[in-house]
């Protein structure tokens, strides 16, 4: 199977940046750095954990600052900058920096099916049954934090691969694995033309995704010992 992305990833890697657009439903507390909105859903908009803002329209908050972590339901987001308490009412626009490849699945998730892969990375998931849900240390991952999602290492020579860390799960049912949707750290699923992740094979040797074993049995741990990106030079 040839290695497929999402439309939302592409557009993202071609220089498409996350914004909530030009809104008055923005509200900003000093005391814990939170931004909150009333209209917006921040995980949706594409607004993700280690992105780079930048806020401009607003009364007091106008910088370029980065995302700490976003509430579960989309409505919060904590920033690392010193914030002032603003009421909502002034036409903010908030803005991500462009991503490359690396930054879309920073703290990440991966999903492991049995069966046929989609047409794209773009369809739902399918009828294949959900065999691992792989993160650090095989540990839960929730959209909009950080914590236990999957980091690639650094790049050398045009090769992207994981970092140091077990990236593993403990088995959701017994089957064989056949392939990979990998999610940026959101892990929208089902149908989507605007969420950003990939699909490519799984298995023991030859492939961009290697596992410990494909035969996945309810309960046991299997780990992806390898996961490797390679952008050509021709």
């Amino acid at each position: 199977m040839a290695f497929k992305m999402s439309s939302g990833l592409r557009s993202s890697l071609m220089g498409a940046q996350d914004t909530t657009g030009a809104v008055a439903t923005l509200a900003f507390t000093v005391t814990t750095n939170v931004i909150t909105t009333s209209a917006q859903n921040f995980l949706t908009l594409g607004f993700r954990p280690g992105d780079t803002i930048t806020i401009s329209g607003s009364a007091s908050n106008d910088m370029v600052t980065t995302i700490a972590s976003v509430a579960s339901d989309g409505l919060t987001m904590v920033v690392d900058g010193d914030l002032a308490t603003e009421a909502q009412g002034a036409t903010v626009t908030i803005t991500a920096c462009a991503k490359t490849f690396k930054d879309v699945f920073r703290n990440n998730v991966i999903r492991v099916y049995s069966g046929t892969v989609p047409a794209d990375a773009d369809t739902d998931e399918g009828a294949g049954t959900l065999l691992l849900e792989i993160s650090k240390s095989s540990g839960v991952v929730t959209p909009g934090t950080s914590t236990n999602g999957n980091n690639f290492d650094a790049i050398a020579a045009g090769v992207l691969s994981k970092d140091a860390n077990v990236w593993s799960d403990v088995g959701l049912a017994t089957g064989t694995a056949a392939w990979y949707r990998m999610y940026d750290n959101g892990r929208i699923t089902g149908a989507s033309s605007t969420a950003k992740r990939c699909d490519g094979n799984v298995a023991v040797s030859g492939t961009t995704f290697i596992l410990s074993g494909t035969s996945i049995k309810l309960g046991a741990t299997t780990t992806l010992d390898t996961a490797t990106f390679t952008m050509p030079a021709s």
